[in-house]
């Protein structure tokens, strides 16, 4: 015997009936991303049996479908597809082909036998469900034609599909259509279409505005949202067969000097395998179960939910979900078939009535945690604390400021410009602040490719230009001392007002007029802080009612400003096996944690090594992000907030965007405490 091949074959019926796809007589919902081979110090050379730690990862993150974008894959990641049950659209290798001039005499061996090339060799994988013809070509008849006919003669069990920016790239030939990018009308759209239509390539990551993600890693948790709000659309449009996110892995690569090359950070994990903040966004999105409250706990400890089962094939009895209150737990068991919806619910006992929440936890038959959830079953009970005027509050004009005392220390209205200072004990707590921000959209990032710098961006932090200040006014009172300062920038006109209240407290309003057009992605005040403020704390309203403790969206969490011990990376990450996780990559502005936005707080607190401490107080409606600039420390409090200029996700994003025009009022209230 010369050789002998082993493998492991599977049977299952792959069909498609209308606008459906049925595997093994059950309609499907394609939940998926798409793959490129990615190394960081190898380039599209994978090793150490990184396919199949993919495909985990990727099953993890509740992803049932890979698109191998745009070539066929390594048999070992079809090998974990086949045991993990992760389902495949196996894509030939032709990209923008229409670019490249083939003689009519080469068609068959340039066009034609790569396709029975990847037929022969993948055919035997029951994970495979598609044959992808190619991506995103022009010229269909002339070049795809007779392919995709040698394909169908081969392989009449599977459908096949034609990777384009539009459904009618095939001339409605093939099986399966698709439409790169559909944007959020795109499920309703394709909602009765005649053919079942993938969105191959869909919700783009957050990638080529890399003015925008050096300033803001935050957009990354934004991300999240905007996949759920169209998945949801998706799975309710029965035209849709499912889609893949654009991409799956981020598509870096370090050439000798640390010179990162590629297209960019496109991924829900990096390439070093690390879960991004898209991770999370993408597991909760795309979990199968979906657990909703019905209501607050019963006299007798009844606590109802509507669930709804999306899996295409498991019963939710397959499931094993357990539920944690007041430190005991219990298990839930439900019947109920897959892609069907209905009610459970879980008595507590006698001993639990007083308990505030209940945690629940969905793990999948392959063993991997499908979703978390926490739910508050009695309302929280919110005691009073009013304003607490204690202390005394104290008013002296100088020459050249105006001090106001508290018990949150000396205050100082600079006469020159109306700007406020603050010192705690002799120690600078606030240095010349607000400054108001109505931060521009940026799409910019030097193209889509990674090439020619060292790419270390500036993150785009713009702070209104040409502050003049105009009038001070005072306003003294025995409960409240009040300085209106009224002014101009470039950008816009209005007013300051400090209002000083006796505990300590600051109330910074302002009321600005534009006097040009800007569609801002952020507004807000900008307070600077001495270089000591480098530990930020908070406490936030979350999208999601779980998040993982080292998530940037975490509803509480803690972060420094920068780890000496640490490698400084671009926004290519770092060039070496990291040791610790996404959330602690650092650039010159800080960490990740540190400087990505914190949505809908409750509280931030920045807190020097002394314990000074200058405490942002909301109500979930406001949003803080911090940065290192220079020799000094960036706090942005924002009114407004939107997941940014990324152009291929622009359709998604733009539903939250607020142009503001000349004449526009832009406005707000931010409290603010001070603590020695």
């Amino acid at each position: 015997m010369l050789h002998e091949t082993v493998r492991r074959v599977g049977f299952r019926q792959v069909e498609v009936r209308g606008n459906q796809m049925y595997i093994n007589n059950m309609p499907v919902k394609l939940r998926g991303v798409c793959r490129h081979e990615v190394m960081p110090l190898r380039g599209r050379s994978v090793n150490d049996g990184m396919w199949r730690k993919d495909v985990e990862l990727f099953r993890r993150g509740n992803v049932n479908y890979i698109r191998t974008s745009h070539y066929p894959p390594d048999e070992a990641l079809l090998e974990a597809c086949d045991e993990l049950g992760m389902l495949v659209e196996v894509e030939a290798p032709f990209c923008w082909a229409h670019n490249t001039n083939v003689p009519e005499e080469m068609h068959d061996a340039v066009l034609v036998n790569q396709h029975v090339e990847m037929v022969n060799l993948n055919r035997s994988h029951p994970s495979v469900i598609m044959w992808s013809l190619g991506n995103e070509s022009l010229k269909y008849a002339e070049y795809f034609k007779k392919a995709g006919e040698v394909v169908k003669q081969m392989d009449p069990t599977r459908p096949r599909i034609f990777s384009q920016w539009g459904p009618d790239a095939d001339n409605g030939e093939l099986e399966v259509t698709n439409h790169h990018y559909p944007g959020p009308t795109g499920p309703n759209k394709y909602r009765n279409s005649k053919r079942p239509v993938t969105f191959d390539e869909f919700c783009h990551l957050n990638a080529y505005n890399r003015l925008e993600l050096a300033a803001d890693p935050g957009l990354r948790s934004m991300w999240g949202p905007l996949l759920d709000q169209m998945w949801n659309d998706m799975y309710h449009s029965q035209g849709v067969l499912g889609g893949a996110i654009w991409a799956g892995i981020d598509d870096t690569f370090f050439l000798p000097g640390e010179k990162a090359v590629g297209y960019g950070t496109w991924g829900p994990i990096d390439g070093w395998r690390r879960e991004k903040p898209e991770y999370w966004g993408m597991k909760k999105a795309f979990s199968p179960v979906k657990i909703v409250q019905k209501g607050n706990m019963s006299a007798d400890g009844i606590v109802r939910f509507h669930v709804e089962n999306r899996h295409n094939f498991s019963d939710l009895s397959e499931c094993t979900i357990v539920w944690k209150a007041g430190g005991k737990s219990g298990r839930v068991t439900t019947d109920m078939a897959p892609r069907s919806e209905g009610e459970f619910e879980i008595q507590l006992p006698e001993s639990l009535r007083n308990a505030e929440k209940l945690e629940l936890t969905v793990t999948g038959v392959r063993g991997f945690v499908i979703d978390e959830y926490s739910f508050r079953i009695l309302p929280e009970q919110i005691k009073p604390q009013g304003q607490g005027q204690s202390g005394q509050l104290s008013c002296q004009e100088k020459a050249d400021v105006i001090e106001i005392q508290s018990v949150g220390g000396v205050f100082t209205v600079d006469k020159r410009n109306g700007l406020l200072s603050a010192g705690q004990g002799g120690n600078a707590v606030l240095l010349q602040s607000p400054a108001l921000m109505v931060l521009p959209l940026n799409g910019d990032g030097e193209g889509v490719q990674m090439v020619g710098k060292d790419q270390k961006f500036k993150p785009y932090n713009p702070v209104c230009e040409n502050w003049l200040a105009q009038s001070v006014t005072c306003l003294p009172g025995d409960e409240l001392i009040s300085k209106k300062v009224k002014g101009i920038y470039k950008e816009a006109e209005g007013i300051f007002e400090y209002r000083f209240h006796k505990n300590g407290e600051v109330t910074f309003v302002y009321d600005f007029t534009m006097l040009q057009d800007i569609s801002p992605r952020q507004t807000g005040l900008v307070f600077t802080l001495p270089s000591s403020f480098t530990h930020l704390d908070w406490k936030r309203k979350g999208y999601w009612s779980v998040y993982p403790e080292d998530h940037i969206g975490a509803l509480t969490g803690q972060a420094e400003a920068f780890d000496a011990s640490l490698p400084v990376s671009g926004l290519a990450g770092p060039s070496k096996q990291p040791v610790k996780s996404w959330s602690y990559d650092q650039t010159a502005a800080g960490s990740n944690m540190f400087r990505s936005t914190k949505e809908n707080i409750y509280s931030a607190r920045l807190k020097d090594g002394s314990g000074q401490s200058v405490t942002v107080k909301s109500d979930g409606t406001q949003y803080v992000r911090a940065w290192i600039e220079g020799d000094a420390i960036r706090l942005l409090v924002a009114d407004y907030n939107n997941p940014g200029k990324e152009n291929f996700l622009i359709p998604h994003a733009e539903k939250g965007y607020k142009p503001l025009r000349k004449g526009d009022k832009v406005q707000g209230k931010v409290t603010v405490s001070f603590h020695p």
